[in-house]
């Protein structure tokens, strides 16, 4: 395999794939789903371990962190390629994403509720309605009927479970941990640290590092799907996708154009291509006639199917999409204290801090230690008072108590002298009406005794007098 540079033939074949894009953007009508790749005949003989249900236990897998967190954790880089594979030229796209825990998602088709409305809809179609900024088709399905194979999880929602069939599972787990193998269904369905995407392909391609496709031959079931020889599936050339990751935890999704037997990659030349991108887990995903790529809303890929008129091609309604999108924040409602700006929470209010605006900061001092921080600053202290209870306030007497006074130590010094002031005017007052008093009662100590009868009142003491009986004399009378 080698880059192609300036070659004729590679021009063509761009401009075929431009075609391609028009016409399959641009033209009516549905494809004819005519370009099959499925890995298992419809009628086979059955045996023990093609469709053995692992309940409980763990299974074959690789566990990869989540890659640590960046000021451009929401980057998303799409290439578009055109190497040699043999003396096959062949076109496609490799997407990588920083951060897959918040820019990506498994989608159901054409939205929430596809898969048990077992609804078909092309890669375009769901992606636009969820806003993608890159897609491409996902797990496989039932042709006929449209039923999603293996397990779905989008966003957080288990959608279809397999019940422990053993097919090659992709996902993220909640703390951002990428996994990649094969899953008992107690695994699937942990809630300690639970999947939040997960889909199922047909052959592990790379494990830790090395090609892993023989190992998987001998462990996938058989009933994911319908028709071809398994052998067959492997090394035929056809269109591809895959998705996985690379050492550094970042996400990377794969996408080769090409029609069954006539052109494109097949799986050893596709796991040696990921290789030498520094993949170090992947997993094989829907192919032929259902591998497409879509670009911010448009299909950027050469479909193998054709469309009702034979002239064009059409791409394929397909099952689940994998969808990479602008970055989420966490939690998605900044904690109802922010607003999510491409991935980022912007805090509202004065002192919300943090990633996901979940933390109260009042400044370097933090409230100086005196205070607690609140949704409106520095709430103090007793005896302690500024915008970040720095200051300490003036108290009468000590404020061990935990009661400040309420007023200063001059304002205390005034009261004091007042009350001293008003206490020498009230004692020279009284001291004074004393004297007083003494001086008259001694005036009319010293003078004669002088008597003043009394004098009649409405001649009530004039009455009484004169009835008094027998003519007794008055002592006091003149």
């Amino acid at each position: 395999m080698a880059a192609s540079t300036g070659r004729g033939r590679l021009f063509l074949l761009a401009l075929l794939g431009f075609l391609g894009e028009a016409s399959g953007s641009l033209g009516a009508g549905a494809s004819r789903d005519d370009d099959l790749l499925l890995p298992y005949p419809r009628a086979r003989a059955r045996f023990p371990r093609d469709c053995t249900r692992v309940r409980t236990g763990g299974r074959e897998h690789e566990s990869w962190p989540p890659p640590p967190g960046a000021p451009g954790a929401g980057d998303v880089a799409v290439h578009t390629f055109v190497s040699h594979f043999g003396d096959r030229a062949v076109a496609g796209h490799l997407t990588r994403v920083v951060a897959p825990l918040r820019a990506l998602s498994v989608l159901e088709p054409g939205g929430p509720g596809g898969c048990a409305a077992k609804r078909r809809a092309t890669v375009e179609e769901t992606a636009r309605a969820a806003g993608c900024r890159a897609a491409q088709n996902g797990g496989f399905f039932r042709m006929s009927t449209g039923e999603c194979l293996g397990n779905v999880v989008s966003d957080g929602r288990l959608v279809s479970s397999s019940g422990g069939l053993q097919n090659a599972q992709f996902g993220i787990r909640r703390d951002g941990t990428l996994v990649t193998g094969y899953l008992s269904e107690e695994e699937v369905l942990d809630t300690e640290n639970p999947f939040v995407q997960l889909l199922s392909g047909v052959v592990w391609l790379i494990r830790n590092g090395s090609v892993y496709i023989n190992e998987s031959q001998a462990t996938e079931c058989d009933e994911t799907q319908e028709t071809g020889s398994f052998s067959k599936f492997v090394n035929v050339i056809s269109a591809r996708t895959a998705v996985g990751h690379d050492r550094k935890g970042q996400l990377v999704l794969f996408h080769a154009d090409g029609q069954t037997e006539q052109r494109g990659i097949n799986l050893w030349e596709m796991a040696e291509f990921l290789l030498k991108q520094d993949v170090v887990n992947a997993i094989n995903l829907d192919g032929g006639g259902s591998a497409t790529f879509v670009l911010n809303g448009t299909l950027a890929s050469y479909p193998s199917d054709h469309c009702q008129d034979n002239m064009w091609r059409c791409p394929r309604r397909v099952s689940t999409v994998v969808c990479v999108h602008e970055p989420r924040c966490q939690p998605p409602d900044c904690h109802g204290h922010g607003t999510c700006v491409e991935g980022h929470c912007r805090c509202t209010g004065g002192f919300w801090r943090g990633a996901g605006c979940g933390e109260l900061d009042c400044g370097p001092s933090n409230c100086s230690g005196h205070g607690l921080c609140t949704e409106t600053g520095c709430r103090c202290e007793a005896g302690w008072m500024g915008t970040n209870c720095s200051e300490v306030k003036q108290c009468f007497r000590s404020c061990e108590g935990g009661e400040a006074s309420l007023f200063t130590r001059t304002a205390w010094l005034a009261l004091t002298l007042a009350l001293v002031f008003l206490l020498l005017v009230s004692t020279t007052a009284n001291v004074a009406l004393l004297l007083g008093s003494r001086a008259e009662r001694q005036r009319y100590l010293d003078g004669d005794y002088v008597y003043h009868p009394l004098q009649e009142m409405n001649g009530e003491l004039l009455a009484a007098e004169k009835e008094q009986p027998g003519g007794s004399c008055n002592p006091f009378k003149d």
